[in-house]
């Protein structure tokens, strides 16, 4: 029995000093169409995620809540599972600044750019409901971008 322990132990021990335990490599760069393709997914995912709440709200309200059910399962499915590897994949996400700074442009973008050409391009369709629930939402993302700002000067060492 002793002669088995100390084979097992000189087994870890020689397990340990070969490097067995360092770290992984750091992974190849992706190329640049394999993040577009990983980011064109990924918004695939999402947008399928929330329309099939939608769905499944309907359905409920429709009175069939096993076709409900099925819409939020599948829901589940594509932001838990398919956007989740993905967003993994891409290494998506990184230091709390980062991540702040990127919601940040993200949402003065959509603040100060892209609603407003949206509810501009709305009223001269003739769109004029959709044109103010663009303008109501820049407001949002306006709102969304100094929360963001607020939250970042609270992490920055004063």
């Amino acid at each position: 029995m002793n002669r088995i322990l100390l084979s097992a132990a000189t087994c870890a021990a020689a397990l340990l000093s070969t490097g067995a335990m360092a770290a992984p490599p750091e992974p190849k760069p992706l190329s640049a169409q394999t993040r577009a393709n990983l980011e064109a997914a990924m918004h695939g995912e999402a947008y399928a995620n929330l329309k099939y709440l939608r769905y499944a709200d309907q359905a409920e309200a429709a009175g069939k809540p096993e076709l409900a059910r099925l819409f939020r399962e599948s829901a589940n499915i594509e932001a838990n599972e398919h956007f989740d590897r993905e967003a993994q994949a891409l290494q998506l996400g990184g230091a709390n600044s980062a991540n702040l700074e990127d919601a940040m442009a993200g949402e003065h973008y959509e603040n100060v750019t892209m609603y407003i050409d949206f509810a501009r391009q709305a009223e001269a369709d003739g769109d004029t409901k959709v044109a103010a629930m663009f303008r109501q939402i820049a407001v949002d993302e306006g709102m969304h971008y100094e929360a963001y700002k607020a939250a970042l000067a609270k992490l920055s060492p004063r």
